[in-house]
């Protein structure tokens, strides 16, 4: 697969996603597919927002309710409400012929309706199966997610992850969607992205994304220790689009500060791990900076 998520201005988990972000999400499984589709849904009904979900339109509305129960609480309450609707992508443009112009003009009626019924934001997910379900043109489909769309996104109150299953694409098609979201999601809840960070000579850095706990433990000590080796004066650890900071990683992350004798170390974190940090002893480390957002 030809996506690098490092191309993109930002990288998230699904969890982190903001209100008017549009962002570039693939697949190659049934298990990433929903994982992602299913934390998506639940953290916008969660949230108070009403969440269209535009499924492959080969599956039957029960297989999808099954499909998103399967990774969160039951949806039944919130679809008989109107909060999650299960739409197909062909619906914004029936009974007129398909075009990328009447599939944002259905896309936006549906955010004033929902507007409307008083929800302050909207969020959307869209199985891009629907392109070769309606022969669509994937020329127009591009187009639309690099420079149609924007005016949907402006007030920052609509939200959108566009799903590609790599195996239905190809790979220049999937590096120009990826290309034409500016925000791109991990491949599965769950997992671990570290970046490089861009800051000057002087400074070696590192960008963590996703969980850090168990089940990445790897990856984050294969990060800690990249920091180790480098000679660089100051250090930086970004852990801002962290969503979980287990205590066995705060305190390798406080190790490896206490050990940097002869440089600077900075760490970034949301409130929370800020908070831990300082539980566990941070402010005994001189050479260390703890920076919240």
């Amino acid at each position: 697969m030809p996506f690098h998520a490092e191309e993109h201005a930002r990288i998230v988990s699904v969890e982190r996603l903001r209100p008017g972000d549009h962002a570039f999400a693939s697949y190659t499984d049934e298990e990433s597919r929903w994982a992602t589709l299913g934390s998506y849904t639940h953290a916008g009904i969660s949230r108070g927002e009403r969440v269209l979900l535009f499924a492959d339109p080969a599956l039957p509305e029960a297989t999808v309710l099954e499909r998103l129960e399967a990774y969160g609480p039951p949806v039944g309450f919130s679809v008989r409400r109107g909060q999650l609707k299960l739409l197909s992508m062909d619906r914004m443009w029936l009974p007129r012929p398909l075009s990328v112009e009447r599939q944002m003009a259905g896309l936006r009626r549906e955010v004033e309706d929902a507007l409307g019924d008083g929800y302050a934001c909207v969020r959307s997910a869209i199985d891009m199966a629907w392109v070769a379900s309606f022969g669509a043109d994937i020329e127009q489909v591009l187009w639309r997610e690099s420079e149609g769309c924007h005016y949907l996104f402006r007030d920052g109150r609509y939200t959108e992850i566009c799903t590609y299953d790599e195996t239905r694409f190809s790979d220049d098609e999937l590096d120009r969607a990826s290309a034409g979201h500016p925000t791109a999601l991990l491949k599965r809840p769950g997992t671990l992205l570290d970046v490089p960070l861009m800051e000057g000579g002087d400074t070696y850095g590192l960008r963590l994304i996703g969980e850090a706990d168990l089940s990445t433990r790897e990856r984050f000590d294969a990060a800690l220790r990249r920091i180790a080796a480098s000679d660089a004066p100051r250090a930086v650890l970004d852990l801002t689009e962290l969503t979980f900071l287990d205590v066995y990683c705060a305190r390798a992350v406080l190790r490896l500060a206490g050990a940097a004798d002869d440089r600077h170390v900075v760490i970034r974190c949301g409130g929370i791990h800020v908070h831990t940090f300082l539980l566990l002893g941070a402010l005994d480390i001189p050479q260390l900076i703890v920076e919240g957002e």
